[in-house]
């Protein structure tokens, strides 16, 4: 689209028309979009037929159960998040010129990560308390699409050399190696000599195999010529996960990091065993080509310096640097 037709565009579509877009998708109903957007059915119907006529094209399909995006639908939608992201930014770049330590980050994070993502909000609370942090905790691919999506600034996750992508920018904070983690009375830690293979026959509570953490836990096993146990419980929650292992017989696989917490040291152990593992590194994602505001950047410095330190972690060559 050449600049004059783009012009053409921006003169005809109102910003108001592309949020009532996004809440109908959203919601897939134009009546329950109408109720949030406080507007009647009609007058949102006519603003999506509206935009449909300016762009020649049908944005959504209506049947009996509701409404769903087309194709043209889709690609629309993503494009009013980011102008309408961009818009949300400039609003907050306004307040962080007004007030450099006043603002929000928005951080997606795996629980396994959570304790990092603290030391860093101690570290800048100290000097920036009037700094906002919205915490969403969820696994890499959720936290990934919202980041996408632009509902997040930065996402910390295991997020391993190689898996690049084109849209995010990866700046490379620390490795956390796997260990088994068992209470600290598990007959196990007595046994000497032990392997993985002697722990094949314990209850395991596991991370589901499609997430990022269950993929990494699946390949430890596989190196050492192992399919994954067969487990008692499958979770995403490590909190589930760690109250079976305390003061019982059940073994996980979690970051090394785990041991370190406040409220697992005087309990959790790691099992006398080496779990061969690929070490992919724990990363700071952020959307390439997307202005940070000051907070952010703030805060991303502040993971820079925290991370590395954190207990049980080790440090992290660049891509690309000798080993």
């Amino acid at each position: 689209m050449d600049s004059r037709a783009a012009s053409r565009l921006a003169r005809r579509l109102r910003l108001r028309d592309l949020h009532a877009l996004l809440v109908v998708l959203d919601q897939g109903s134009m009546a329950r979009a109408a109720a949030i957007l406080g507007l009647s059915q009609p007058a949102v119907s006519k603003a999506i037929v509206e935009m449909e006529t300016v762009l020649g094209v049908p944005l959504l399909e209506r049947d009996s159960r509701g409404v769903r995006p087309t194709a043209f639908g889709l690609a629309m939608a993503e494009r009013a998040r980011a102008v309408l992201d961009e818009l949300g930014q400039g609003a907050r770049d306004i307040a962080h010129l007004a007030d450099p330590d006043v603002g929000e980050v928005r951080i997606g994070t795996t629980e396994p990560m959570a304790n990092t993502i603290v030391a860093a909000i101690r570290h800048m609370a100290r000097d920036r308390p009037r700094i906002a942090f919205d915490v969403a905790v969820a696994d890499t691919g959720t936290l990934v699409a919202d980041l996408r999506a632009r509902r997040l600034d930065v996402v910390v996750t295991r997020y391993g050399v190689g898996a690049e992508s084109a849209d995010l920018d990866a700046a490379w904070l620390f490795r956390v190696p796997l260990v088994v983690v068992a209470d600290r009375r598990h007959p196990l830690l007595r046994r000497r000599g032990l392997s993985l293979a002697a722990t094949m026959g314990e209850p395991w509570a596991l991370s589901p195999p499609h997430t990022a953490l269950g993929r990494v836990v699946t390949a430890a096993f596989h190196r050492h010529g192992l399919q994954p146990p067969a487990a008692s419980v499958v979770t995403l929650s490590i909190t589930l996960r760690l109250g079976l292992i305390a003061g019982g017989r059940y073994l996980s696989m979690l970051p090394r990091t785990s041991l370190h917490h406040a409220t697992n040291a005087p309990w959790l152990r790691a099992l006398p065993l080496t779990v061969e593992e690929s070490g992919e590194p724990i990363a700071a994602l952020t959307l390439r080509g997307r202005f940070m505001p000051g907070p952010v950047r703030v805060f991303l410095d502040a993971l820079r310096q925290i991370a590395p330190r954190m207990p049980g972690v080790d440090a992290v060559l660049p891509p690309g640097s000798a080993t």
